[in-house]
């Protein structure tokens, strides 16, 4: 396995995690609970969701750093922070980093929530929607060998990466048509009113 390789599982991993982190928030801002519904046990889907938001930030972080120990193509600590002059696909490496800003602001936020109060939270908290769109922006049309900047959208993990993608705009149309209901049943709503 190369650096480039692990470059991109790492890559892939943040946005196989940040996927199932933004369906657990969802979930959660629709009041799911695994005991009413599927599976129907004690399952702690807020500490998922806290757990799967660290290892995306780890997997965000650990993602670009690799590429400052490759020998063929040299990336600076600076080509990471502000990738606008990167040596390679400049355009989409910025697109990531605003990505990976935006996941450590949010995570940031959700670290602060107290200090900061929950309606400052919340509205910080709604970066996580145009942080996807930046993420599979970034990640489906980056080049994973940094060769001539044209991907091959039918590889493994590009294949991954789109229906990640698909899974995730599904879940955002199926969240605004609930919005208001959430999944409560009939008879749970009754039994809160």
């Amino acid at each position: 396995m190369t650096l480039l390789d692990l470059c991109s599982y790492l890559g892939l991993g943040a946005a196989g995690a940040a996927t199932l982190n933004l369906l657990l928030g969802m979930l959660i801002s629709l009041r799911y609970s695994p005991v009413r519904c599927w599976p129907y046990r004690r399952v702690n889907v807020f500490a998922l969701h806290q757990w799967t938001a660290y290892l995306a930030v780890a997997l965000t972080l650990a993602h670009p750093v690799v590429l400052l120990f490759q020998s063929t193509r040299q990336f600076t600590v600076v080509d990471l922070l502000w990738p606008v002059h990167s040596p390679l696909q400049p355009t989409l490496n910025t697109v990531g980093a605003l990505a990976a800003y935006l996941v450590v602001l949010i995570i940031g936020s959700s670290l602060l929530r107290l200090q900061i109060g929950r309606p400052v939270w919340r509205r910080l908290h709604y970066a996580a929607f145009p942080m996807m769109v930046l993420l599979f922006v970034h990640s489906i049309l980056t080049d994973p060998e940094l060769k001539d900047g044209h991907p091959d959208l039918l590889d493994g993990g590009k294949v991954f990466l789109e229906i990640a993608c698909l899974v995730s705009v599904a879940a955002v149309i199926a969240r605004v048509w609930l919005h208001g209901r959430g999944l409560r049943t009939a008879k749970s709503a009754a039994e809160i009113s």
